[in-house]
């Protein structure tokens, strides 16, 4: 249910995701349009950002999108969920409160302003919370923020930025000030503001472990192919959640009744929820189609190479979880760091934090070498291919 109680997201894989909502349409220049069935939106999204090696320190990506949407149905907003999965928080709040919005006019004006701001954003918390089935739990988590002004939500957002990004001078908050799509559009900013407000671990995140851990980018709807939740459905996209959404197939079962279980021959976790991640968001970009393509001809070309992969190089990580392995020591990490500085009850399971780090170990010592040259191998093969075709 929708709350405007203050909230800790738990670290997670699952993206936190703030929606700000305006009935107006306002530019750069200041010029303000209003319709009756569409309202403007900017969303920012905080995601885990996977690391690619030792040394790099980003550990969130931030991506910002604004558009317009239908008052109806919000069925970019819809779109947008599928694409974003797992979603685990969202905060939602308006460029105006209802309260201030009857306020600040006069008679049924006022009131009338009010209703709006109150519907739209029940309309958008009735969207968000029938989106059970891109959650990992029993649904998302939505919550109302009040409304803060301008000034104090940009006021918030470049403070925190400034360090998140790695300080004035980085790359980072150097490409982010010369950002001219965050000039043009206003709303972005704000909803940053009102992001940073909702979640108290950014305000707490002062000292030198969060510096230069965030990146910012602009997201586009057209990055991917759209597909809402009936859309979804009606291809059979992923198995109904606890039997809901589409009836199974007559003769199916939960492996077979979907576009994911057809597909899913995968042998690890990672590689079922890449997947996944994969047919929420089909590729729009003929270049990177054709690079996938390219890709998966090679291994179907190359029987011995596939089938080594597949038992040798894969073969040790089938009861492992990565993904999952590190979250939870970033998770104890942080209770640990908490705990030195007298916040927190620090961690909570030593036994578990130390089995973790002993499974990621083992992963390293033992399954990531057979990984590594079995990788190699295939990397050789195509290359002798191409030079053969050539």
């Amino acid at each position: 249910m929708a709350s405007n109680d203050e909230y800790d997201a738990p670290p997670s894989e699952a993206a936190i995701v703030t929606i700000l909502l305006s009935r107006s349409a306002t530019t750069a220049s200041g010029n303000s349009t209003q319709d009756s069935s569409t309202a403007k939106l900017a969303v920012v999204v905080r995601s885990p950002h996977r690391r690619t090696e030792i040394s790099e320190t980003t550990r969130y990506k931030l991506e910002y999108f604004a558009f317009l949407d239908d008052r109806r149905s919000f069925a970019n907003v819809d779109k947008l969920l599928t694409r974003l999965a797992p979603v685990g928080t969202v905060y939602v709040a308006c460029t105006e409160s209802p309260d201030a919005a009857g306020s600040n006019k006069g008679g049924g004006g006022g009131k009338r302003a009010a209703a709006e701001v109150s519907e739209l954003l029940s309309k958008l918390c009735g969207v968000l919370e029938s989106r059970d089935d891109v959650s990992e739990c029993d649904g998302i988590s939505v919550r109302r923020l009040p409304t803060l002004s301008r000034a104090k939500a940009a006021t918030l957002s470049e403070s925190t930025l400034r360090h998140l990004l790695g300080g004035e001078t980085s790359d980072a908050h150097l490409a982010y000030r010369g950002d001219r799509r965050l000039a043009e559009e206003p709303l972005v900013p704000w909803c940053l503001g009102h992001f940073f407000s909702a979640d108290r671990s950014f305000r707490d995140g002062d000292g030198d472990d969060a510096l230069g851990t965030y990146r910012i980018c602009p997201g586009t709807l057209g990055s991917h192919l759209a597909l809402d939740r009936t859309a979804a459905e009606a291809i059979h996209l992923l198995p109904p959640r606890n039997g809901s959404g589409a009836a199974l197939l007559v003769g199916g079962n939960s492996g077979n009744n979907s576009l994911f279980g057809v597909l899913n021959q995968c042998k690890t976790k990672m590689g079922s929820r890449t997947l996944e991640v994969w047919l929420r968001q089909p590729l729009v970009s003929l270049p990177q189609i054709r690079r996938r393509h390219n890709a998966v001809s090679k291994l179907v070309g190359n029987d011995i190479g596939r089938d080594r992969l597949r038992d040798e190089g894969l073969g040790a990580f089938r009861a492992l979880d990565i993904d999952k392995l590190a979250q939870r020591l970033i998770a104890d990490g942080c209770a640990a760091k908490d705990y030195r500085e007298d916040r927190g009850n620090g961690v909570k399971n030593t036994s578990r934090a130390l089995e973790s780090l002993y499974n990621l170990h083992g992963a390293a010592d033992r399954a990531l070498p057979s990984l590594l040259e079995v990788m190699r191998s295939l990397l050789e093969k195509g290359a002798d291919d191409d030079g053969e075709e050539r």
